[in-house]
């Protein structure tokens, strides 16, 4: 890993805090940040068709710098892994991912998330409801697979784990 990583991959569940690390490491390196959800979340919370989130995504990933904020269709993050100088994985205490989404969609009342497209309103319960599905769906399902490819030895040198909340203040 390079001194001044110029391709970080910042992934986690739900509500682990990507987004606001990922601000301020593109504050710290000059780096522009590109929030997975504004690619993939189309005005009214629809889903942008799985071609078109790709070929942006790509278009990002090729580029000489970059953060990525967020996972993403699954078929070309591990390409984007590969790519990337750092991989910076969020892996709290599923608790911890409910609190702090929790927390979230209580700011969202007054502030919605700015990496969102115009027109997509989280705050309702139909959206909560998903949320917390999604958080434990991406524990039990996506977790074991992303601590699995993330021990292989082409990418495990490049990892950063985030465990604690001291482990994050060291990034910081």
């Amino acid at each position: 890993m390079t001194s001044e990583p110029r391709k970080i991959a910042v992934i986690g569940n739900a509500g682990a805090g990507k987004t606001v690390l990922s601000r301020r490491l593109a504050k710290r390196w000059g780096i522009q940040v590109t929030h997975v959800d504004s690619i993939q979340f189309l005005p009214g919370m629809k889903i942008r068709p799985h071609k078109e989130s790709i070929a942006m995504l790509n278009e990002v990933q090729a580029a000489e710098s970059w953060i990525i904020d967020g996972y993403g269709p699954l078929d070309i993050l591990e390409k984007r892994l590969q790519l990337a100088d750092q991989i910076i994985f969020l892996d709290y205490p599923l608790w911890r991912h409910y609190w702090w989404a929790t927390k979230r969609q209580i700011q969202n009342l007054w502030s919605p998330r700015k990496e969102l497209p115009e027109g997509c309103d989280e705050v309702s319960w139909e959206q909560t409801k998903k949320l917390y599905k999604t958080i434990k769906n991406v524990h039990r399902l996506m977790r074991p697979e992303m601590i699995r490819i993330l021990q292989r030895d082409y990418l495990k040198d490049k990892v950063v784990w985030v465990h604690r909340l001291s482990d994050l203040k060291k990034i910081l």
